[in-house]
């Protein structure tokens, strides 16, 4: 792999120019821990089950409900991992296939604030879609880590285009772009695994159509963050239904 490689598909760990999100006004999003410190965000899809990114992970808890993580939100309910399971073919050097589930030990309790995202169903947002993303991670390049949620408004962006500004060899059909090409705002490594969010027009539901994978740099002029296209993986994510048989996240 050439260094071009290693140093374009780094992490994502932060929101670059956004703002605070009001208290509760993200009930999907997932703080994963490692020894009780932020590593990566992720996205709850089921009651058990959490979507997040394949390369953020080992030894972890899962904190719903968070807002503030200087202090106990009312909210806030703390989970042990029961299990991870990376997507198959994830390439860890390229990022390709950059998808995991984590189950969890026993099920969140649901509330106003605390409640799983739709799946995608259907056609995709079109280009120039805006899409909401956020996390705790650091402010600027190098900063400290948000106490608070952070999001930020991304317009989603054409294949070509992402292709052209971070190479066509690394952006794979599994991946999506969204950000601005002239810079400010963006994800960035520490949001790795959280959600990038549509809200469809006519339904008004909010959809998880990307999650926060890799970038070259953050915020920077001509280089949008790159997501993992959700889309894409329908057919591998699954959870045990009530029957006891498999169902798709997305038929829920």
């Amino acid at each position: 792999m050439s260094s071009a490689v290693q140093n374009i598909t780094q992490p994502r760990s932060r929101i670059v120019g956004g703002s605070p999100a009001p208290p509760g006004s993200w009930p999907w999003l997932v703080n994963l821990q490692l020894d009780g410190g932020l590593m990566c965000g992720g996205v709850l899809v089921d009651s058990s089950w959490v979507v997040t990114a394949a390369h953020c992970f080992s030894y972890w808890t899962a904190v719903v409900g968070e807002f503030d993580i200087t202090k106990t939100d009312p909210d806030e309910q703390v989970l042990k991992v029961n299990r991870i399971i990376p997507h198959p073919k994830f390439n860890p050097k390229t990022f390709n296939n950059d998808i995991a589930l984590v189950e969890l030990t026993s099920p969140v309790v649901l509330s106003e604030h605390v409640t799983p995202v739709c799946l995608p169903s259907g056609m995709e947002p079109p280009t120039g879609s805006p899409c909401l993303v956020a996390g705790w991670g650091s402010l600027y390049e190098d900063g400290p880590s948000a106490d608070v949620v952070m999001e930020a408004k991304v317009p989603l962006l054409p294949q070509s285009t992402c292709k052209s500004a971070l190479g066509k060899e690394l952006v794979t059909n599994t991946m999506l772009c969204a950000g601005y090409l002239s810079g400010g705002i963006d994800s960035c490594q520490g949001d790795s695994g959280g959600p990038l969010i549509y809200q469809d027009r006519i339904s008004g539901r909010f959809q998880l159509h990307g999650i926060t994978s890799w970038g070259d740099g953050c915020g920077e002029k001509g280089k949008p963050g790159v997501y993992t296209r959700v889309s894409a993986f329908s057919d591998w994510i699954q959870i045990p239904g009530a029957n006891g048989k498999s169902m798709y996240l997305t038929q829920l």
